[in-house]
Order: C-alpha cells, then sequence, then structure tokens
C-alpha cells in the first residue's frame, strides 16, 4: 500500500474496532450490523492482498537460478563422461549425441536445457555401471533426473509470483474501493440515526471515520529506538485483546518489522515489514491469536526508530 492506502486503511480498521466496542449500542439500529459485518470481512480480504503484494518475489529467481546451475553441473559431467566412453570403445554416434563443450551449457535457454539435460541423461541410464570409470558414478545419474524434475517445476515460479503480486496490489485497490463505498453510501447515512438518540455514539463514529497521516490522532504511546541487527519489545499490553489497535510508523532509513509474540525478546510467528516512512496499522487479532508483547525487529546495520501508538 501506498501513504495515502495505509491511511485508509487505518481508519478502516478504527470503524471496525469502533464497530466491536459497541456492538450492543450499535444494535438498536439493526440495519447497521451487516455492513459492519461486511466491513471486518472486507478489512480481512485487504490484509490478505496487502501481504501478497508486498511478497519478496527475489527468492523464486535465486532458487532457479541455483537449481539451473546445479543441472548445468551434472549435465556437463555426465556428458563428459559418456563422451570419453564413447571414444574408447569407438561409438561415434553416442559421441556426437553426447559432447557438449562447457559453454553451451551456459548458453541454452531454458527449454534447451531441459531437453538437452533430458537426453543426456536417458543416454546414461543403460550405461550408468560403465561411466564410473569415466568419472561419473551411478548415483549421479540418477540425482540429474531429479533436478530436471525441480528444475522444471520451478521455471515458472518467479513470473507467476510476479503475477500474484500484481494482482494482490491491484486486490488492494479494490477491496478499499468496496469498504469506501460501503461506509459513504451506507454506514454514513444509517449512522445518522443515533445523531440525536445518541450523540456520543455517533461523535465516536466520526472520529473512526477521521483519516490522519500517521494513523492515529494521540500522541505516541512509545517512542523507541532500535538498535542494529535487534529484535525489541516496544510494549507490553496487561492481557490479550483482539481489539487493542496498534499503529507503527517507522522513522528510520531500513526497513523494519512488527509483530505480536506470547513471548517476550521473541518476534511473532506472522511479522509485518514496515518500509522507511511508512506507518501501518493492525488490530490484535490480526497479528496473532494471543500475545501482549509488541516487537519490533531492525534487520538492518544502521539504527532505526519507530513511534508506537496503542488505542
Amino acid at each position: 500500500m501506498n501513504k495515502e492506502q495505509e491511511s485508509s486503511f487505518a481508519m478502516n480498521l478504527k470503524v471496525r474496532n469502533f464497530n466491536e466496542k459497541n456492538a450492543v449500542a450499535l444494535a438498536v439500529v439493526p440495519a447497521v450490523v451487516p455492513f459492519f459485518a461486511t466491513v471486518k470481512t472486507k478489512i480481512s480480504e485487504l490484509i490478505l492482498a496487502d501481504a501478497g503484494g508486498r511478497s519478496d518475489v527475489s527468492g523464486h529467481a535465486i532458487a532457479k537460478s541455483r537449481t539451473r546451475e546445479t543441472l548445468e553441473g551434472q549435465a556437463l559431467k555426465i556428458s563428459n563422461a559418456l563422451a570419453s566412453y564413447a571414444v574408447v570403445n569407438n561409438d561415434y554416434v553416442l559421441q556426437k549425441r553426447a559432447d557438449f563443450p562447457k559453454s553451451a551449457w551456459y548458453k541454452f535457454s531454458e527449454e534447451e536445457l531441459v531437453t538437452q539435460a533430458t537426453i543426456v541423461k536417458n543416454l546414461a541410464v543403460p550405461l550408468s555401471a560403465n561411466l564410473v570409470a569415466f568419472g561419473a558414478t551411478a548415483a549421479e545419474v540418477t540425482a540429474i533426473a531429479t533436478t530436471i524434475n525441480s528444475f522444471t517445476d520451478i521455471i515458472s515460479n518467479p513470473s507467476l509470483a510476479m503475477d500474484q503480486r500484481k494482482n494482490d496490489n491491484e486486490r488492494v485497490v479494490v477491496v478499499l474501493d468496496e469498504i469506501r463505498t460501503i461506509l459513504t453510501e451506507k454506514l454514513d447515512v444509517l449512522m445518522r440515526s443515533f445523531e440525536v438518540n445518541n450523540p456520543n455514539l455517533y461523535s465516536l463514529y466520526l472520529s473512526a471515520r477521521a483519516i490522519d497521516i500517521n494513523g492515529s490522532m494521540m500522541k505516541p504511546t512509545v517512542i523507541a529506538e532500535l538498535a542494529p541487527a535487534a529484535l525489541k519489545t516496544v510494549h507490553t499490553a496487561l492481557t490479550y485483546n483482539p481489539d487493542t489497535f496498534y499503529t507503527v510508523q517507522n522513522l528510520g532509513t531500513e526497513s523494519v518489522f512488527f509483530s505480536l509474540s506470547a513471548v517476550e525478546n521473541t518476534a511473532g510467528a506472522e511479522e509485518v515489514m514496515l518500509n522507511t516512512g511508512e506507518t501501518r496499522s493492525r488490530l490484535a487479532e490480526n497479528l496473532a491469536p494471543f500475545g501482549t508483547f509488541l516487537m519490533v525487529r531492525n534487520p538492518s546495520t544502521i539504527p532505526g526508530n519507530v513511534k508506537i501508538w496503542v488505542e
């Protein structure tokens, strides 16, 4: 999410939190209940889309690159063994089919690499016992088959991951707009029923609907300094409350991660990445099913700084 989207998201979470804390009073006007429930569902969709939209796809490319390197090395070793066997046994057809220079394996496209490595593997299988004397064991002949399968499976992973990330980012825009429509066209109108009969409740709703750049109008609960390559407990709640509203602003120059943990000085199972200058808000239940320790991890070698709001 960009800064504007994150501010809207923080407002949506406040509206959802307002509903949870005032459910009994709101039930006086039954028509508002299903719309608040829809907003809650859409917020869950938004969190999933945001997580997917921020996923790091570099790991897929690295995995493909390393698998290709492994396959190139295995194919070169077995093809060399086959060529040597062919020379000794005057098998010119085999030599022609199996003899590839080292540079050829590096220059093959992904599809060509799979095809040629498969040809080499098929030629080597019936001769595996004979290739030991030429530097390729039977286990290595078996291993190349596994690597071919792995490489075939992984070829499209980076592009698929990037497509999924693109779709998730597009989904963020769509879901935010769906929530905005529910709020402006439905709840904002229905909530006026409380303007006279319960002005305090109506005022709380308007406060929840306000959007501000930090995600919170309150003075920060905590301003924390983060040591390089360190994990820090920045806030401890007395008890776990799924409706506790956390807002974290990254004032540092490097990305940090925050999470909610049941164990002090231990990161929670689900960490939320916060890039430099960003502000993110999460309800406790969207961070963890239990836990009272709000943790911030600074993986960089540079000190960091965060502001924390707890509502």
